[in-house]
């Protein structure tokens, strides 16, 4: 025997009965025989709340969020530029892009090798920050250091 916890359901108004929708008989309570058909109408029709655009919205900012968190930035931080990305959207400025840089943790590798800054060109070994650095109008990101000198 399936489990019906997933399966499509209402409640016919007529006998209060639970009905499964795939029981119905010509769009009729097979219990009482009452027509359910503008019932069924409702219950296989999607929420208007949410768009397709809102869905591509969500897929969008969990990868950008999901990078973030895998490189190893703080999440607040991460939640803010996707906060910059909203606001663009609601602001309608197609033609204005938004840039974002955060501060990321050094790997365990980027500890120990050496760094060159990417303002003045020198190489260091201890210090500095690792930049996260991305555009709305252009893709992909780019990440990159900056000395102890460069970074203050």
């Amino acid at each position: 025997m399936t489990s019906r916890t997933r399966a499509h359901h209402t409640v016919c108004p007529y006998c209060n009965e639970e009905v499964y929708l795939e029981e119905l008989i010509g769009g009729k309570c097979p219990l009482c025989g009452s027509a359910l058909e503008d019932l069924e109408d409702d219950c296989l029709e999607i929420d208007d709340g949410l768009e397709r655009s809102d869905l591509s919205w969500l897929i969008c900012h969990y990868f950008l969020f999901k990078k973030l968190d895998d490189l190893g930035a703080n999440p607040l931080q991460a939640m803010q530029i996707i906060e910059k990305f909203e606001e663009k959207r609601e602001s309608g400025n197609d033609g204005e892009s938004v840039t974002f840089e955060i501060e990321l943790p050094y790997t365990r590798r980027e500890q120990l090798l050496p760094k060159r800054c990417a303002d003045c060109g020198h190489l260091f070994l201890r210090g500095g920050k690792k930049i996260f650095t991305g555009d709305t109008e252009k893709p992909g990101y780019s990440v990159f250091f900056r000395c102890p000198v460069c970074s203050q």
